[in-house]
């Protein structure tokens, strides 16, 4: 028996599929059976979590999350599954090229926004990253943990107000949400570059000691 996802689309395919599906969705006004927000900006950051892992991650271990985003009725079983694959695949290939699908967003009001575009990619980016935090503890070493968990925290800080109000309190600073906010938007496309290359470093020097 073959594998579901071996049709094979190219990254504008899947990119065009993925965003027509949204807008298809949206006009049926459905509701995912999800936590996550129906929005490619919420793939993008699940996917970003998934392709910078320090090792393989099989599609059996993230499609079950990103499916009911996208799954249309009565369509055949394998297209929502070729689709993510995929993209999936193309995003990884242009993720190695630093070609990474970060949200254009400049105004740190509207990053912590619920629904916001960043406020998505940092909800699905918590989600993928769940899925392999397992391996990230693992494999990163001991010295490399601040790092890591510093990456973490910029890629997740906008999925909640909450998080801004917590590190302003943890650390006593003299700051509003908004600004505190506004300084981890300017350091974010850094800490995504930062992320990518410790998630292949690491897989390096696992393959190395082997």
């Amino acid at each position: 028996m073959s594998d579901p996802w071996v049709k094979s689309l190219s990254y504008r395919q899947a990119l065009d599929g993925l965003t027509q599906r949204f807008a298809e969705l949206k006009q049926q006004d459905r509701i995912a059976a999800t936590e996550l927000y129906p929005a490619l900006e919420t793939i993008d950051g699940y996917l970003f979590a998934i392709n910078s892992a320090p090792a393989v991650i099989s599609p059996t271990e993230w499609l079950g999350d990103l499916l009911p985003l996208i799954q249309l009725p009565d369509e055949q079983p394998g297209d929502s599954v070729n689709m993510l694959i995929s993209y999936q695949l193309h995003s990884k290939a242009r993720m190695e090229q630093q070609k990474y699908a970060l949200p254009d967003e400049t105004d740190p009001l509207k990053a912590i926004t619920a629904g916001s575009v960043l406020n998505s990619f940092s909800h699905g980016y918590e989600r993928g990253y769940s899925r392999v935090n397992s391996l990230w503890s693992a494999m990163t070493p001991e010295e490399l943990r601040q790092e890591l968990d510093t990456q973490v925290f910029a890629l997740t800080f906008f999925t909640s107000t909450d998080n801004a109000k917590k590190y302003i309190s943890d650390k006593n600073l003299k700051l509003r949400p908004d600004q505190l906010a506004e300084q981890i938007l300017a350091n974010l496309p850094k800490a995504a570059d930062l992320h990518v290359r410790l998630g292949m470093a690491v897989a390096a020097s696992r393959q190395t000691s082997h």
